[in-house]
């Protein structure tokens, strides 16, 4: 997760390394999982880290995926 910035969450800020997640910024995640499977760390790894990704937590990856925008995001813009 290093690879990608702070380990931490770059909505929240979150830092407990349980609750993170690797995030496709452009929520391809669906797409990129079709074409080279679930093993995502892995497939980072062999493809020495490209760009495209970020460390959301767990909370706010699924809130971007299901809403198209984390709550935080929003709440930042007020």
């Amino acid at each position: 997760m290093s690879h990608y910035g702070d380990v931490k969450c770059q909505c929240c800020g979150e830092d407990h390394i349980e609750f993170l997640a690797i995030d496709h910024i452009n929520n391809d995640g669906a797409a990129h999982r079709r074409r080279v499977g679930r093993g995502i760390y892995h497939w980072l790894v062999k493809n020495n880290f490209p760009p495209g990704f970020q460390v959301l937590c767990h909370n706010c990856n699924f809130a971007k995926s299901a809403y198209g925008t984390c709550p935080h995001k929003s709440e930042q813009s007020l």
